[in-house]
């Protein structure tokens, strides 16, 4: 009642105490939230707007810009953060800020850990793509490389070059060692190539490779070394014999070498004389050797001064050349080949090109003022008899220069079926000049390639062969003399392999067999231990019954032969690992020249001769990783 009784003083009065008590009431309502709204209000008074470009990282040490992706370390102040923004985007503030979205979560993501088993697969990966793809170690500095790896794979961290050089290529380079050195100490035969070449950089590299066949009659190549010599002032044959002693002693191989394949210089002979290995010359170097001569002949250097005469003239003139190519009218026209003595069979690359684009050749050059002179009709005719002379010599290199099949046994074939070819060429040629050129590449043949069926290696590699045995020499005293060479090596190898029965054998053994046999029969006992086992006479009936058996076909591949051969002949299937193994031409490490010449490259000439050396042992046994 006392309220309906109030004068308005008091109305009034009481509804500003009643406010008042209201606005009290709200003060108390929020500060009694738990306190947490007064946090939260400390906690956004705090708000660094630095947090709209960076994201923490999940462990919270590190932050990440959301407009270059750059990470730095933070823990708790924004100071370093801030002054990125202003350093690398200053007109961050104009910027829109970035927008929360599935793209975004993956980019802003944590970089792989520098021991997570991810990372170190990429890392081993891109250091195979350098080695395989010779690719310099600065791509992982290309613009373009480091946007396409971000794209593919946000989270990876591209290693620095260093990391690549002095890291990740040692420790390929040494887990492929080890898992090569495991195979070569299972081997009991191979044999080795080797040559020089001067780089880029102008430094002398010698390259040794290893050849062998597995247990599994696979041929396989290995790069054991590409390193200078030890000393670098000379390349006489006592420093090179040095320099491939101390490969051969590293791998372990020097006792295990059948054959040393080299080109035909006289500092390789004398050094593997010092070595005391046999040395096989490289049969495609006899080759060009054998053209090279033919080519130096007046009557034939006169006709091929005049095709580099004209091809030299179509390379020096981009408008004569065009000219060349339109009268072809072809969509792909015919290009010139220059010859050049090194390369090998780049003569006859030459001539057929020549020959196959005269008509064109002719018209730009009689419509070409102060152009050399066309070929004649005469020096047309020559070049086509050149040409037929030259292919068997073609055909004879690209065979004996595989590294993937057996070539040992097809030097001695090879070298008759020329000798046949050529000699069958002569009644076939139209010119003067090309029977002149025939009859002297025969006695060329005579000369430079007839000692090979005396040779030791291509001798017992042609017998091995089941393709061509006796009948794949030209001379039948020199299959004789091979086959008595091999009775020899068999007796020997046969002779080994009894000893070590022997010594396996318990001493009591002969003593229990007699005691078990009958005391009537013990004198047919007595006269079989006194017969007198010869070794020889066993390699004898190995051999005569391995020649008997018919010839294989020339598609078979020799290694699967034995591979699949009875136990009758597993003396002689021995025999074939031992000399099946050597190659017939030192191509593969010619080879490694072309591969060291993409590695020094100008992008990279100032590499240092041990990761030279690393690079193409990588490279070149990318293989090994998947044999163990």
């Amino acid at each position: 009642m006392n309220r309906y009784l109030k004068r308005p003083n008091d109305i009034s009065t009481s509804i500003s105490i009643e406010e008042t008590g209201n606005e009290n009431e709200e003060e108390r309502e929020n500060s009694t939230i738990g306190g947490e709204t007064n946090k939260s209000k400390r906690a956004r008074h705090g708000f660094s707007e630095v947090w709209n470009y960076f994201q923490k990282t999940t462990d919270k040490r590190n932050a990440k810009c959301q407009l270059c992706g750059k990470i730095y370390k933070t823990s708790g102040n924004t100071s370093n953060l801030l002054d990125h923004l202003k350093r690398s985007h200053p007109s961050y503030n104009q910027l829109p800020k970035p927008t929360k979205t599935i793209d975004n979560f993956f980019n802003n993501s944590v970089s792989y850990d520098t021991e997570s088993a991810r990372k170190k697969e990429l890392d081993k990966a891109l250091m195979s793509l350098i080695a395989t793809d010779v690719q310099p170690f600065s791509v992982v500095e290309d613009t373009g490389f480091r946007d396409f790896v971000r794209c593919l794979d946000p989270r990876y961290v591209l290693p620095s070059r260093n990391t690549l050089k002095n890291v990740l290529m040692v420790n390929m380079y040494n887990e492929t060692k080890s898992k090569l050195q495991t195979i070569l100490n299972g081997l009991q035969h191979c044999a080795i190539t080797t040559d020089l070449w001067t780089s880029r950089a102008n430094e002398s590299y010698l390259t040794v490779t290893c050849h062998f066949v597995t247990r599994d009659f696979v041929l396989r190549t290995a790069v054991l070394s590409t390193k200078k010599l030890l000393c670098s002032t000379n390349h006489n044959a006592e420093n090179i014999s040095i320099s491939m002693r101390a490969v051969l002693e590293e791998w372990g191989l020097m006792e295990k070498v059948v054959a040393v394949v080299s080109d035909n210089a006289s500092s390789m002979l004398k050094a593997c004389e010092l070595l005391q290995k046999r040395n096989l010359p490289c049969f495609a170097h006899t080759i060009n050797l054998v053209v090279q001569d033919c080519l130096a002949q007046d009557y034939v250097k006169t006709t091929l001064g005049k095709c580099k005469k004209i091809v030299s003239y179509f390379k020096s003139s981009t408008i004569s050349y065009e000219k060349f190519k339109a009268d072809q009218g072809r969509d792909m026209p015919h290009s010139l080949k220059q010859e050049v003595p090194t390369r090998w069979n780049s003569a006859l690359r030459m001539v057929e090109s020549i020959l196959l684009t005269n008509n064109s050749i002719s018209n730009v050059l009689l419509m070409t003022p102060k152009a050399p002179l066309p070929l004649t009709a005469d020096d047309i005719e020559f070049l086509q008899d050149l040409k037929q002379l030259l292919m068997p010599f073609d055909s004879a290199t690209v065979q004996t220069s595989s590294s993937a099949a057996v070539t040992i046994s097809l030097v001695v074939p090879l070298t008759c079926g020329l000798f046949k070819s050529l000699d069958e060429l002569k009644s076939a040629m139209k010119t003067s000049e090309g029977h002149q050129a025939c009859i002297f590449l025969l006695e060329r043949i005579k000369k430079r390639l007839f000692p090979y069926e005396e040779r030791t290696v291509t001798r017992l590699g042609t017998l091995l062969d089941p393709r061509f045995k006796k009948e794949g020499f030209l001379f039948p005293s020199n299959a004789d003399g091979g086959t008595q060479f091999l009775q020899n090596v068999l007796s020997g190898m046969n002779k080994n392999n009894t000893m070590e029965q022997d010594n396996l054998e318990p001493s009591c053994s002969k003593n229990i067999h007699q005691s078990s046999q009958p005391p009537l029969l013990k004198f047919v006992g007595n006269k079989i231990a006194s017969k007198v086992r010869s070794h020889q006479v066993d390699a004898i009936i190995s051999l005569r019954q391995y020649f008997e058996n018919e010839n294989a076909a020339l598609e078979i591949d020799p290694l699967q032969y034995w591979k699949n051969s009875s136990g009758q002949m597993s003396l002689i299937k021995s025999c074939s690992l031992r000399y099946l193994c050597v190659p017939a031409t030192s191509t593969e490490a010619e080879r490694m020249f072309s591969k060291t010449g993409a590695i020094i490259s100008e992008r990279r000439s100032s590499l240092k001769p041990k990761n030279v050396d690393m690079l193409l042992f990588v490279n070149k046994n990318c293989w090994v990783s998947k044999e163990l």
